[in-house]
């Protein structure tokens, strides 16, 4: 049996919505290449520090300690200042087998705006949920306000040979798996 391998196409998107891989979209969201999808109404804006300097919080983040920048919750909206960072997550649920890969790929109207989406919106086989995407204001003189349904991403999928039983993400820690809502960073599954 061969093991289809690539980017999907308009067809094979439908079929996908269809079958639930994604749920939450209508067929006018699908593209070509692409799913169009929305932003949820909450967003998680870091917060500046109440005792630093022009809000510089003093001790600086661990990786290795898996440590989270202060946040904000805020809903419905955001205005990200010049410069400002926060997490949003997708409205839609994405569920994916153990042959498909998808990616988080800023629509070219907001990156033209000034946004920007660092790449590490990338759902493995075997995810399950709403991704959380990473934004900031690229902008130097410009705020841009963020608004829940805001469609400012969209999806591209991959088809991958199967992973195999026990090795898809849902089977290997999946710290992430099932998330509603944007997701700070999360300690290390052991």
């Amino acid at each position: 049996m061969q093991n289809k391998i690539g980017q999907l196409s308009y067809t094979e998107l439908c079929e996908l919505v269809e079958r639930g891989v994604v749920e939450g979209v209508g067929i006018d969201a699908i593209n070509s290449n692409s799913i169009n999808v929305t932003l949820g109404n909450k967003f998680l804006l870091e917060r500046p520090s109440v005792n630093g300097v022009a809000g510089i919080h003093y001790r600086p983040l661990e990786f290795s300690k898996r440590e989270s920048p202060a946040f904000l919750e805020v809903e419905g909206g955001v205005i990200l200042a010049p410069g400002a960072f926060c997490l949003a997550a997708l409205v839609e649920k994405i569920n994916l087998p153990s042959n498909l890969t998808c990616s988080v790929m800023l629509r070219s109207s907001a990156a033209r705006m000034g946004i920007e989406h660092s790449y590490a919106g990338f759902g493995d086989s075997g995810y399950s949920g709403n991704l959380t995407l990473e934004l900031k204001n690229f902008l130097q003189y410009h705020s841009i306000h963020l608004r829940g349904g805001d469609k400012i991403c969209q999806l591209v999928f991959h088809h991958c040979t199967p992973v195999p039983d026990g090795k898809c993400y849902a089977s290997t820690g999946a710290k992430y798996c099932g998330d509603t809502g944007p997701q700070p960073i999360k300690q290390e599954v052991k």
